[in-house]
């Protein structure tokens, strides 16, 4: 597997400043909480360093891959990082469990591993996002399960008050995490 110094290169040559700074945030948020759930940190270090890769492509980069995305991803562009950023990671050695992780940053999905999770809730609650108040980090760290429920909560109800489409799995996340919870 590359090696965090090789791949802080690579990850930094790819995305513009302001980008590269956001992983740089995540890395640190989900190193706090890899640290609270015991999961390996030169994991969580790549992983959530990689992240993003693939979110400064060109349209005409990321039509090469249109073949792999599905109708919602075709719309709303800025999902399709997120497949592409797994495929991309994969080149890297990267594990099913860390290109998962890639893949499902953005949407979610159901029955989510302790990994996935990380990545998903470390890249909501950076510290320079809206929802990056010690609120939601404590959640974070007390109880992950709630805090997917949560945040993938507050993500639905932001897409739907700007009329975006919503991604299946995103559904399929917000009625994991509520009926694992609630039921």
């Amino acid at each position: 597997m590359i090696s965090y110094e090789e791949l802080y290169e690579i990850v930094k040559n790819r995305l513009s400043s302001k980008r590269f700074n956001h992983c740089l945030r995540v890395v640190e948020r989900a190193v706090e909480y890899a640290k609270v759930y015991d999961v390996d940190l030169n994991k969580v270090k790549l992983t959530a360093l990689a992240h993003d890769i693939a979110k400064d492509l060109s349209d005409s980069n990321i039509d090469k891959y249109t073949y792999l995305l599905d109708d919602v991803e075709l719309v709303n562009r800025s999902l399709c990082h997120a497949k592409i950023g797994a495929i991309i990671c994969r080149e890297y050695g990267f594990d099913e469990d860390m290109l998962n992780s890639i893949k499902y940053h953005t949407t979610g999905r159901e029955n989510m591993s302790i990994l996935e999770k990380i990545i998903y809730l470390a890249d909501a609650t950076e510290s320079e996002r809206e929802i990056g108040s010690s609120d939601y980090v404590e959640l974070v760290k007390n109880n992950i399960d709630e805090a997917m429920l949560k945040i993938c909560s507050l993500t639905l109800i932001r897409l739907l008050n700007n009329s975006k489409v919503i991604h299946i799995d995103s559904i399929k996340c917000y009625n994991y995490y509520n009926i694992k919870l609630f039921s």
